[in-house]
């Protein structure tokens, strides 16, 4: 073993000095003390781009593929279990159709109807399978099954995000591998979209595949990377979610462009064959009617990308800037062993940064908006960050070198600062993810808590004490909800023999409605369920109208949210306050809900103790009235206002006393800590 000069680190004998450090297609990342290039390996090479990093250490370290495996799984699986369900679209175009598919029973929305057939039970086939297994595993626990697909949710996006971090490790460089796998493990946005079941979750679970091979370089003896590239990104535009496919675009056009060349010498014309078949896929799915859904302007997924990535994420807007500033200042940071020059590791890099660009363009021209929308970009969102941050330490590292006059030797001291720069970088980054997350968890969990005390404990206490015969068919519960109905977290939280009732709210748009469901008469003259599904191909009327009139003199349950500070006569013209009926309803379990729209927008977003944000309001107190501008938001920091959220149960004559709060379910750790947050901290 022997040294490097000026460090007590050793290096392996065969990882040789070269004018460059840290190699996109190997992954080695070695010290720079030679001026001298390694020509002959150089001409030995494919076309490969190499990181240069002006007298760094030798080899960097980064995990290996088990251990980030295992770091990415131990997070998602978290994220499985604890996760609300952000996007009533989830429920009510995904969870519910594969209800339906198990169960027999679910609600229906426009998009399933024979009539627009613009939803693929493809899809929705593939996840029913898979809940058939745990449904029979747990004994039919709809529950458990439930957070069982979330768990394969994980497993798959960890998968994912291996082979993206590997390729990456390979392709970029171990320190940018590293930075990878960092911003993912940390971003609240990869945390909210890993375990959602969404066509945009399963596009970005593709991308972060076809990522895998796109992030090669391009060779000149064959075409499986592209191929690949295209595959992956094709399976998931087609199966889930055509726009996706914009995401391959550039990998596609980098490859085509030497073929495009070489065919246009020979047939005197541009032939793009595959680039036809990427662009079909791109825009083959285009909504026919985008302003009938929810617009927002333009800035809508920038304030989103700082939600879900903060810093991270601006950090990914500037990659590209960010590399064309690099070759202008510091063009040897990023060399190349290629025979086309050291231009060709900017291009190579560029070409692999610009996807993140061209899906936030597609999408921010589009009127409809959502959250969703980026999650197929969520993992390039860390790689550009990732490379961002790479690049800043650079600048970091000439500036350090431009205020000592270039006197300061590359030192231990030197390489401190450089890896305190970014370790301040991403714990930051980290801290403020965590905050949001929390934020999610303790201000919006209720919904989750309730629907499950309603399966576990409510239902099976009442059919006990009062040896209740319940038939889905013949003699239902009806559990009703309103205003609270894009809330819902499907029919897996209802136990058999209880079905979902629409009271009359001020949404005034067209609600889902049941499947057809074919029944049949079975040898004791009982009523049941047929394993036909005959609601997928026939068509149902009526999905723009509603059919809900006295519908809650029905009901056997409500749940209902009741927000003290936002309700007023005016504004909630159709919605009673059952809450206060406490001659008709009694509370059976309420658990606090954050009222959004009255409390302070930086504590809602981000969870701090509330003594935390008291220091913090007190701190910006003594600061300059003009820092502040005496604004509202900073002066109201830490102010949060509740609302109650509550499973009520009709009052009738056999009406049992208050039932056990607790229960036993996966996960266990959600009840845990909220009784634990309740009690200590939110005081």
């Amino acid at each position: 073993m022997t040294k490097e000069p000026g460090s007590t680190r050793p290096r392996p004998r065969n990882v040789k000095p070269e004018s460059s450090s840290s190699k996109f297609a190997s992954g080695i990342e070695t010290d720079t003390r030679s001026t001298k290039s390694s020509s002959s390996s150089a001409s030995a090479r494919t076309a490969k781009a190499t990181i240069s990093y002006h007298h760094r250490s030798a080899i960097p370290y980064c995990p290996l593929a088990t251990t980030a495996f295992i770091a990415f799984l131990f997070v998602r699986l978290f994220a499985a279990l604890l996760s609300n369900i952000a996007d009533c679209d989830e429920v009510f175009n995904y969870w519910e159709p594969t209800h339906y598919l198990q169960y027999g029973y679910g609600m229906q929305t426009w998009e399933y109807s024979p009539t627009y057939a613009i939803k693929s039970w493809a899809y929705i086939q593939l996840h029913a399978l898979i809940g058939n297994a745990f449904n029979f595993l747990f004994n039919h626990d709809k529950v458990k099954v439930f957070y069982a697909i979330r768990v394969i949710f994980a497993v798959i996006c960890s998968i994912c995000e291996t082979l993206f971090y590997r390729s990456a490790v390979n392709n970029l460089g171990p320190r940018v591998g590293r930075y990878l796998i960092l911003t993912m493990l940390i971003s609240a946005g990869m945390w909210n979209a890993s375990i959602a079941y969404l066509p945009s979750t399963f596009a970005m679970y593709t991308t972060m595949i076809a990522f895998f091979y796109a992030l090669k370089p391009v060779s000149t003896t064959s075409g499986g990377r592209i191929y690949r590239t295209i595959f992956w990104v094709g399976l998931g535009s087609l199966l889930a979610w055509p726009f996706s496919a914009a995401v391959g675009i550039p990998a596609a056009i980098e490859e085509l462009i030497p073929l495009v060349l070489i065919d246009y010498i020979f047939y005197k014309k541009f032939t793009i064959v595959s680039l036809n078949i990427v662009m079909y896929n791109a825009f083959g799915g285009k909504d026919k009617s985008p302003d009938s859904y929810a617009t927002e302007p333009w800035h809508f997924y920038i304030l989103n990308g700082f939600l879900n990535f903060n810093f991270l994420f601006f950090m990914a807007l500037i990659s590209i800037p960010g590399l064309i500033l690099t070759y202008l200042v510091d063009p040897g940071r990023i060399s190349s062993t290629s025979t086309a020059g050291p231009i060709y590791a900017y291009l190579y890099l560029a070409f692999r940064l610009m996807p993140f660009y061209l899906w936030l363009f597609i999408i921010i021209i589009q009127p409809h908006k959502e959250e969703r929308f980026l999650f197929v970009i969520y993992p390039l969102i860390c790689l550009n960050s990732a490379v961002a941050l790479f690049l800043i330490r650079g600048w970091f590292d000439r500036t350090l070198v431009f205020l000592s006059d270039g006197h300061l030797p590359y030192s231990r001291a030197r390489r401190y600062c450089m890896k305190l720069l970014t370790t301040f970088i991403i714990v930051i980054c980290g801290t403020i993810s965590f905050a949001h997350i929390a934020a999610l968890y303790f201000h919006y969990g209720a919904p989750m808590t309730i629907y499950k005390h309603f399966y576990y404990v409510e239902i099976p206490s009442q059919i006990a004490a009062r040896q209740l015969q319940v038939d889905l068919l013949n003699n239902p519960i009806n559990l009703c909800i309103g205003k609270e109905w894009y809330r819902f977290p499907s029919h897996y939280f209802l136990p058999e023999g209880v079905r979902l009732r629409f009271l009359k709210s001020d949404f005034n748009r067209q609600l889902p409605k049941y499947f057809l469901e074919k029944t049949y008469v079975d040898s004791n003259n009982k009523t049941k369920l047929s394993a036909e599904r005959e609601g997928t191909w026939t068509i149902q009327e009526g999905f723009n109208n509603y059919n809900l009139e006295e519908v809650d003199r029905y009901c056997d349950y409500i749940i209902d949210l009741e927000m003290d500070y936002t309700r007023t006569v005016s504004d909630n013209a159709y919605e009673e306050s059952y809450i206060t009926q406490t001659d008709q309803w009694s509370e059976v379990i309420c658990r606090p809900f954050l009222d959004a729209e009255n409390s302070n927008s930086i504590t809602r977003a981000f969870y701090l103790p509330p003594i935390a944000w008291q220091k913090l309001k007190q701190f910006i107190s003594y600061l300059p009235a003009r820092l502040t501008n005496n604004s509202v938001t900073f002066n109201t920091l830490g102010n949060l206002k509740w609302g109650d959220y509550c499973l009520l149960r009709r009052k009738n004559d056999t009406e049992l006393i208050d039932v056990e709060k607790d229960w036993t379910v996966i996960p266990k750790i959600r009840l845990y800590v909220e009784n634990w947050y309740w009690k200590y901290i939110n005081l």
